[in-house]
């Protein structure tokens, strides 16, 4: 269970998004490893939290948990948008595969998620 100064709450989000054109970037497992590892910085940053990742050369699948105030559709533009930034400056070779400044597709894929260790 998680507060803020005006609820309690418990939301969990199974999100999922592919890269542009399907284009398999993330092909090593040290990249992938990195790539998590920048989702769960800029989730410390915007007040999210990300439980289980897993970065395929293709896409990613995150669940996440957020506060109320933060809908699950701006969760997912603010992991798109920074981790977009955050990739083309560290990993250079990106801008081969998406000169138009994108890496991710437009759409996305969200499911709230049910805890069954809770009563």
């Amino acid at each position: 269970m998680r507060m803020t100064s005006y609820a309690r709450y418990d939301l969990w989000y199974h999100l999922a998004f592919s890269t542009k054109y399907r284009k398999r970037v993330f092909n090593d497992a040290k990249t992938r490893r990195e790539v998590e590892g920048l989702f769960r910085e800029i989730a410390l940053h915007y007040d999210l939290e990300v439980g289980q990742i897993e970065v395929l050369c293709d896409h990613v699948h995150l669940s996440v948990t957020a506060p109320p105030r933060i809908a699950p559709a701006r969760a997912v533009a603010i992991l798109k948008s920074v981790s977009t930034k955050m990739l083309f400056k560290k990993y250079r070779w990106l801008k081969k595969h998406y000169w138009g400044g994108e890496i991710w597709s437009g759409g996305y894929f969200v499911r709230s998620v049910w805890n069954e260790s809770d009563p």
